[in-house]
């Protein structure tokens, strides 16, 4: 059993150890990341302001260009009843789905899915004349 003399000493090198330590930090970290040194970061893009053609290339981004067309479609009064779907993959590859009346109404929905910002091809998966 260690005697009470040998574990008092045994604290007090510990003890001594932790305030020099402390007192080579001068206030911070022994890494040097005080408030004063952390370095200011500039703010992220906020995602609105992302231009479309970075945006097309995550599948994130891709979701945001399809919501931007079904609400382009729904816009279109001889398309907003049609329940037409839209998929959207990386690369700004837009899949439109569903049925339509007339052939015109296919070519309005293809045209007005181009005209989306970060489109870069419409696949025609529409049924109908």
């Amino acid at each position: 059993m260690p005697s009470t003399a040998s574990s008092r000493s045994r604290a007090a090198l510990a003890l001594a150890g932790a305030a020099a330590l402390l007192a080579a930090c001068a206030g911070g970290t022994p890494w040097g990341a005080t408030p004063q040194h952390i370095p200011v970061l500039p703010p992220l893009p906020r995602l609105e302001q992302v231009p479309a053609h970075i945006e097309a290339g995550t599948t994130a981004g891709a979701q945001r260009i399809a919501e931007r067309v079904r609400a382009a479609l729904a816009a279109q009064p001889r398309l907003a009843q049609a329940g037409l779907r839209v998929q959207g993959l990386e690369g700004g590859v837009m899949v439109v789905e569903g049925t339509v009346a007339s052939p015109d109404d296919r070519a309005l929905a293809l045209a007005t899915a181009r005209q989306v910002a970060g489109v870069r091809d419409v696949v025609d998966r529409m049924a109908g004349p």
